[in-house]
């Protein structure tokens, strides 16, 4: 079987030795540094698999068409694409389900509960730094809710 060429892109702290890992801030000599705004400084056409998650979110919605055509330019041809995104629809939920709580009966777990939910809604959508805010709420020494996130 022949091995693939895996780049993974955005990957954070969360690589594999043995695929090409890029993002935009490095903390291993396995991921390579790189501003995607102005693309992905790798040959086109080289890749078996482009796999990004989380990612897109990050991007300013006019920049985002440019960033996944690169994705393509980097792709071999009948290559595999995979594309995560956060879950929207189950993020409204739960931002949903936690505001009736609170409304109806609220407690100390309801309360922390909304609070991380809408701080994911928020800050996936809007961060402009790495880690954003969820970066910084999970610093917290004592967090009441720490199992449901």
């Amino acid at each position: 079987m022949t091995k693939l060429d895996y780049l993974n892109v955005g990957c954070g702290n969360k690589f594999h030795k043995e695929w090409v890992n890029v993002d935009m801030i490095s903390n291993s000599s396995y991921v390579m540094a790189y501003n995607f705004l102005k693309g992905i400084p790798l040959p086109n056409n080289q890749f078996d698999v482009v796999y990004h998650s989380q990612v897109l979110e990050h991007f300013p919605k006019e920049k985002a068409p440019d960033f996944i055509s690169e994705c393509f330019r980097v792709l071999k041809p009948n290559g595999i694409i995979r594309i995560v995104v956060p879950d929207l629809e189950n993020i409204v939920k739960e931002y949903t389900k936690y505001l009736h709580e609170n409304i109806n009966n609220s407690n100390t777990q309801a309360e922390a509960n909304y609070d991380w939910i809408l701080l994911e809604m928020y800050d996936q959508t809007v961060r402009n730094y790495p880690g954003g805010q969820m970066a910084q709420f999970l610093k917290q020494a004592d967090i009441v809710n720490e199992k449901y996130y």
